[in-house]
């Protein structure tokens, strides 16, 4: 445990157990009957303000030695829960756990994971955490933030909850750092966000995580039953940032919503009125993200959106490929030809939108690196049979000129992980991972 008493990974190391679960844990509530889509009452903060920093999680000492190594890395990832198919989840778990070994912050070690949503599926139900959360990190040595997609909202009349987001809010917004009964032999604590949306500061990035709600279709922040809180937290965010930025602190502004403002999924939609709040807020702040992070549809995308008003570029990504047995394909043209990369379009609102890559047939993470001058991000694939890693897509995002670049060009010096291994390929074979007898835990 940490002098901050919060704790990450198991003391030692063990192989995946995945095929010692109860099949009825593994295909969890899906029996549950889907109930119509509605907008859900957001639970209010259990503390305030809103705002949390990461060394109240990993410590001072810790937090310093990011900021001296220069940069600051992390993991991300959407869409991870393994229900009914656990092998996806625990083959991008076990990649990302290998991504930490042997590492510190000036070689590249990520800090954390922040998780982008749909965490435990169908209905977020608080039984089915372990199989789907503390057992596949269970050797994930670092810290676990998140915000919650729609799936991780208990949503059916036949489960009992005080409120829909309940199960989330006892995992990752607990007023301290304590062990979770469903965390059952896992050594990993709860997550002490103030809220379902909250602000992390971190060395080199502030993160903005916002909730979406739980339909299936669009997402919604704010409005009729969801209020305006979230809104309010967003406005004075974006206003906080303008004027630290006036005060001359450059901190790259990262925004996580799990519903994507923009996505070709053939199973699932953008969000335009959404973002058509958060485009008056940041408007109305005069300070815009520099990069987005979402999950929902499963499968990674990246968008780069050129705003009229001063063109900025700002990447627009997707990351929902991180383990549920559902993997979108990406939706056809005409006589069912594939997208095609590259080619310019618009967003509804005269800004240049263009769709730059995606991968729908393998499951993976993000990994991020911010210093002082860029944001560089790779979409990490990973073989499910060879436990190897690969590069499906890599950009870079100059914060001076605001101008994205493919590739990683860091003029700190950091590097990616995979990034010399750059493949755009879109391969359909994915084979299971094979499972690993041992003696259950549970």
């Amino acid at each position: 445990m940490s002098s901050t008493g919060f704790a990450f990974a198991d003391p030692k190391p063990d192989p995946d157990n995945f095929d010692t679960f109860n099949p009825q844990d593994v295909f969890a509530d899906s029996k549950v009957p889907v109930p119509p889509p509605v907008v859900e009452k957001i639970p209010p903060p259990t503390r305030s303000p809103l705002t949390m920093t990461l060394d109240q999680v990993i410590g001072a000492g810790v937090t310093t030695q990011s900021q001296d190594s220069g940069q600051l890395v992390f993991h991300s990832a959407g869409d991870t829960g393994g229900v009914k198919a656990p092998s996806h989840q625990f083959a991008v778990g076990d990649a990302m756990i290998a991504d930490l070994a042997g590492k510190d912050f000036s070689s590249g070690r990520p800090a954390f994971l922040y998780h982008l949503g749909d965490v435990v599926y169908f209905f977020g139900q608080e039984q089915y955490y372990f199989d789907q959360f503390y057992d596949p990190y269970r050797d994930y040595d670092a810290p676990i933030f998140a915000i919650p997609g729609n799936h991780d909202a208990v949503t059916s009349p036949q489960i009992p909850v005080k409120y829909s987001l309940e199960p989330f809010v006892d995992n990752f917004c607990t007023p301290k750092p304590v062990k979770n009964a469903n965390a059952q032999g896992a050594a990993r604590t709860t997550m002490t966000q103030p809220a379902v949306y909250f602000m992390l500061d971190a060395p080199f990035a502030k993160f903005i995580g916002l909730y979406s709600n739980a339909g299936e279709t669009a997402g919604v922040i704010s409005g009729g039953n969801a209020g305006t809180d979230q809104l309010a937290f967003l406005t004075a965010q974006l206003k906080a940032a303008a004027q630290q930025r006036k005060s001359g602190d450059m901190h790259a502004l990262i925004l996580a919503v799990h519903h994507p403002p923009f996505t070709g999924s053939s199973g699932h939609y953008p969000s335009p009125a959404m973002l058509a709040q958060i485009d008056a807020q940041c408007q109305a702040a005069g300070v815009w993200p520099d990069l987005v992070l979402s999950g929902h549809a499963h499968l990674y995308e990246r968008y780069t959106r050129i705003m009229k008003a001063d063109g900025r570029q700002i990447p627009y990504v997707v990351s929902g490929n991180g383990g549920y047995l559902g993997l979108a394909g990406f939706r056809k043209g005409k006589n069912g030809a594939p997208a095609k990369t590259g080619i310019a379009g618009n967003d509804g609102k005269g800004n240049t939108l263009t769709l730059e890559a995606y991968n729908d047939s393998t499951f993976g993470y993000l990994r991020i690196t911010v210093n002082a001058a860029a944001i560089a991000v790779e979409s990490v694939g990973v073989n499910e049979t060879t436990k190897k890693t690969s590069s499906l897509d890599s950009f870079t995002l100059d914060l001076t000129k605001h101008v994205v670049t493919d590739g990683v060009n860091l003029k700190a010096g950091a590097t990616l992980a995979t990034a010399k291994t750059k493949s755009k390929t879109k391969a359909k074979a994915r084979a299971k991972t094979p499972k690993r007898k041992k003696a259950g835990r549970r």
